[in-house]
């Protein structure tokens, strides 16, 4: 009877995460939580006790109110550079995958082009935004190649590592069947490579709003850097934090997206 109750513990445990997801959640992430709330106190109470120039250092309710101040346009620039990073997110991506798709059907492409995937990675990429102006036009375009450039290389990597994931001993199985090289992809590589496709995509939902801003900084009139720009020219520290903060809400948001989608695309990998 005791051996029975203990080897249906485990069973009874993951039925309770998958019973009370938010609950975990909670529990997984509350010491995060209380740090932020420690920093947000030590800024609002601590900063003005140490006679701390609000130019220097606001305090959070500052910066709160900076941001929803009609007069910083913070709404606008944050739906151009959403709107910048999405649409590079996707460039970027799509690329990325299509490259490994190559990748792991052609070798001798992979051995001539991807160590130039990783050269790419080791050129300061802020020194290329005025070429992209040049190139493409200071408009959303130029933002957009940024935002691709700083996603392509984390879907690149995590996609073809998760296509030569197959099974040997599946993959044997239905080439004995001479199975076509496109039914194959459809049926064992595509699949097997979703965790790992979701993974990079995590990744560059994050790079590729830093590369919208990045790109901004580079002559935009419009978007989160061009305002982190210009606030912090004139000394505006609290709608400059107020635009990181937005940076910041539509990173996690693109990311919890993709988590989101990503228990709904791949239902048979299991969380621990």
């Amino acid at each position: 009877m005791t051996d029975l109750s203990l080897e249906q513990q485990p069973e009874q445990r993951t039925a309770t995460r998958r019973s009370f997801p938010g609950l975990q959640l909670v529990r997984r992430y509350m010491s995060a939580f209380l740090v932020f709330l420690a920093t947000l106190a030590f800024l609002q109470w601590g900063v003005p006790a140490l006679d701390i120039p609000p130019f220097i250092l606001p305090t959070p309710t500052a910066v709160l109110a900076a941001g929803f101040d009609p007069e910083s346009t913070l709404a606008y620039h944050f739906g151009i550079t959403a709107l910048e990073a999405i649409g590079g997110l996707l460039i970027g991506s799509v690329l990325a995958f299509l490259m490994a798709v190559l990748f792991v059907h052609v070798p001798p492409l992979e051995d001539a082009l991807y160590p130039w995937a990783i050269v790419l990675q080791t050129i300061p990429l802020v020194a290329i935004a005025p070429m992209l102006i040049i190139w493409f036009g200071n408009g959303m375009l130029a933002r957009m190649v940024m935002s691709a450039i700083f996603a392509f290389f984390p879907m690149l990597v995590n996609s073809v590592r998760g296509l030569r994931q197959a099974d040997r001993a599946t993959l044997e199985l239905l080439q004995s069947y001479a199975v076509s090289p496109w039914q194959l992809f459809w049926t064992l590589r595509m699949p097997n490579s979703l965790p790992f496709v979701f993974t990079g995509l995590k990744i560059a939902s994050t790079l590729a709003v830093i590369g919208a801003i990045v790109g901004e900084f580079a002559g935009a009139n419009k978007g989160l850097g061009f305002a982190i720009t210009i606030s912090t020219y004139y000394l505006r520290t609290d709608r400059t934090f107020a635009a990181i903060g937005c940076a910041a809400l539509m990173g996690i948001s693109l990311y919890l997206l993709l988590v989101l989608l990503e228990r709904k695309l791949v239902f048979w990998q299991e969380t621990i």
